[in-house]
């Protein structure tokens, strides 16, 4: 069944963070599965939460939870991989559900607010304004860049090891 998008709308992949409603735009996103195991990768931030092997291809999944500075998921329910596509290569964002696939009418929608910190602004394009709740609109491309992140691991490694005691 192939949706005809008008001008006017937006297909959006909507997931949830909490009792958050997030989305990333459908072009995007290339799949979404049930979380499998993660091979850690060490020397990373916490938000890198490992490799997976997605049929033969070796994808990076990143913890929106942890991305986005929110609290831990609770309890023992295993994340959602929503596989993104960036710049030619894959990402696995995870997030706590699947919510659906949209269609949304540009009349729902708002600019980011100005209320919002730096920090918030840059991963936030703006929202639309659903019947009973906000979904927030993510920048992919900037969520999915961690190389801030990667640098700031990697030197506090890098003070740690010369700050250690030398063993006698």
């Amino acid at each position: 069944m192939n949706e005809m998008i008008s001008e006017s709308q937006r297909q959006v992949c909507a997931f949830t963070l909490g009792e958050h409603l997030f989305g990333i735009d459908v072009r995007y996103i290339q799949e979404v599965f049930r979380f499998q195991e993660c091979t850690p990768v060490p020397l990373t931030p916490p938000l890198v939460t490992g490799l997976l092997n997605l049929r033969g291809q070796i994808v990076l999944a990143i913890d929106l939870r942890q991305r986005l500075g929110l609290a831990e998921r609770e309890g023992d329910k295993s994340p959602t991989s929503i596989v993104v596509r960036i710049d030619g290569g894959l990402l696995s964002f995870l997030v706590d559900e699947l919510f659906d696939i949209m269609t949304l009418d540009h009349a729902q929608y708002e600019a980011t607010p100005e209320t919002l910190t730096e920090t918030e602004k840059q991963f936030v394009t703006g929202c639309f304004k659903l019947n009973d709740r906000l979904l927030i609109m993510l920048d992919a491309d900037q969520v999915a860049d961690i190389s801030a992140a990667l640098r700031a691991t990697l030197n506090e490694t890098r003070i740690k090891r010369e700050h250690r005691e030398p063993v006698s």
